[in-house]
């Protein structure tokens, strides 16, 4: 089904497109007063791309003709976003281990850019399950998305029962398909039961 959107620039009225904006804004605001332009100048280009990219990808994506087209740019932009992550992860590491100096709270405003960043990567993933349950309904996710969804839901409900059959009954399943039964005060080895099929 052909994704239609209903304003050209609706892509606006999105918290992660709102927030991704924010966090571009801070993230120059950062570079400009901690970071040297000379002797950082690559960690300030791959800051700004990625803040940059992050808004970007989702204006894009909204003005894909499909949904399946919109969600993957969405996935771009999440990306872009876990790059940002890296490299404040490794400033944080950085000044933790002294070998940058925690001049300005630079250290706080690490900590508070990373919150948002932790937040927006929150906002993405309910951003695109909603469009992908779009596309369940409207019967246009593709099969293999399908397919691994079903078995996301499956193998999820497989471990829930193993892990309440052992805590109620103390029966699980060992690493080749065995069920075993724990009984206190027996030889675990000599409660080996059939392979499960």
């Amino acid at each position: 089904m052909v994704y239609q959107s209903k304003n050209p620039v609706g892509y606006k009225q999105l918290l992660t497109w709102q927030q991704s904006g924010e966090i571009l804004r801070l993230v120059k605001e950062f570079a400009a007063r901690h970071l040297s332009k000379y002797d950082d100048r690559r960690l300030v280009n791959h800051l700004v791309d990625s803040a940059r990219s992050v808004q970007r990808n989702i204006e894009e994506g909204y003005k894909r003709a499909t949904t399946k087209e919109y969600v993957e740019f969405l996935g771009f932009s999440r990306g872009s976003l876990e790059e940002l992550k890296g490299d404040f992860e490794e400033l944080k590491r950085e000044i933790r281990e002294g070998i940058r100096e925690n001049k300005g709270r630079i250290r706080e405003e690490v900590d508070r850019l990373l919150d948002l960043i932790y937040g927006e990567d929150c906002m993405f993933g309910r951003q695109i399950k909603g469009l992908e349950d779009k596309m369940v309904r409207e019967k246009t996710l593709p099969r293999s998305e399908a397919i691994r969804r079903v078995w996301k839901q499956d193998k999820s409900a497989d471990e829930k029962f193993w892990k309440k059959a052992e805590e109620k009954f103390g029966i699980k399943r060992d690493e080749k398909g065995f069920i075993i039964r724990e009984n206190k005060g027996q030889n675990k080895g000599n409660n080996k039961g059939r392979k499960e099929k």
